[in-house]
């Protein structure tokens, strides 16, 4: 089911006795939610007819048990279940027993006075199962995927609009790359830019850069550029801010590791005659990184490339292995490698 035709019956006062939101995009689940709350009754009926589940700590017959109860003064209840991983193929998360029968038993003849509103934040549940196979067939399935990146984009330039505010292409285009065309951080960090743009409505770039985090991609984006001019210093202060920012070590030379390993792929592929666009095939990564990667190594010497990929490699063994000190590890290899 669409998500913005199914939000729209919703604040039309239009529900269906049961929902299953699935998907992971966080900020069409928390306006989800939020319709739900609105829509469904007045504010003085909540605190009596609205219940909401985490099933990583309660048991799911808490939740069907105030779903089939009777409506204190109001139309209606809204019980919310969160985190319903007995949906997935997961191993379970806590020692909870979760009564799934009664949930199935529930769809078949749900409660007329009640919504129930299942939130799953997965990519997909097992359909093996059978509460899966029963609540795609007896539920309104609702479409809360993130967004394609040109979506994203149209979806926030419009949410600009709306709001009465300006940016020029180059300022919006720096505000998309900053936050990496994620819906839900760029709703997040349009809040901080409308505030800080009140007066006069009109959004910079240099507000931009101002208020909006780099992400951890391109932070490490920066490492690299860092690490093939040999400039050690500042790679391993902006290493160094990352683990401030609680950034785990394997993580960030994983990521190091991933962008070295493109940029020597990029190097044979180009000596081989390979062209931008075949590379991104050949690779199946979007062109766009090709094209970066192409720019990083235009003069550069092959060899350059492979002593930073194998010196990358030995730090993520000795990060596995326990051999020193893992968030000292990439300032031994920059100070080395930038003296070889």
């Amino acid at each position: 089911m669409s998500y913005m035709n199914e939000l729209t019956k919703i604040k039309k006062g239009e529900f269906s006795p049961v929902y299953l939101f699935l998907g992971t995009e966080s900020f069409f689940i928390e306006e989800a939610r939020a319709a739900l709350l609105g829509s469904a009754m007045p504010i003085e009926d909540q605190e009596l007819n609205v219940g909401i589940y985490n099933m990583e700590e309660v048991p799911l017959a808490n939740a069907l048990e105030d779903a089939e109860s009777m409506p204190f003064f109001g139309d209606r209840r809204l019980v919310m279940i969160d985190n319903p991983y007995f949906l997935t193929g997961e191993k379970a998360k806590s020692h909870l027993e979760h009564d799934t029968s009664w949930l199935e038993n529930y769809l078949q003849q749900p409660s007329e006075t009640t919504i129930l509103a299942i939130f799953a934040p997965y990519e997909k549940i097992d359909n093996r199962k059978k509460v899966s196979k029963l609540l795609k067939n007896k539920a309104t399935m609702v479409d809360v995927k993130p967004l394609e990146p040109s979506a994203s984009r149209n979806y926030l330039s419009q949410l600009i609009r709306n709001a009465g505010y300006q940016m020029e292409r180059q300022s919006v285009q720096f505000f998309f790359e900053r936050i990496d065309d994620n819906l839900s951080q760029g709703v997040r960090e349009l809040e901080k830019l409308f505030l800080s743009a009140r007066d006069d409505k009109i959004i910079t770039k240099q507000m931009v850069i101002d208020l909006v985090p780099r992400n951890l991609e391109q932070n490490i984006f920066d490492i690299v550029n860092l690490v093939l001019k040999k400039q050690a210093d500042q790679a391993i202060q902006i290493y160094r801010d990352l683990l401030l920012q609680k950034e785990e070590p394997l993580k960030i030379n994983a990521i190091l590791l991933s962008q070295f390993r493109l940029l020597l792929q990029v190097r044979i592929l180009a000596k081989k005659g390979y062209q931008q666009p075949d590379m991104a095939k050949l690779l199946r990564i979007h062109p766009y990184r090709v094209k970066l990667a192409n720019q990083q190594i235009r003069t550069l010497d092959e060899k350059v490339l492979m002593e930073a990929h194998l010196g990358l490699v030995e730090i993520e063994t000795k990060m596995k292995t326990g051999d020193g000190l893992k968030e000292i590890q990439f300032e031994l290899f920059m100070l080395k490698y930038a003296q070889a």
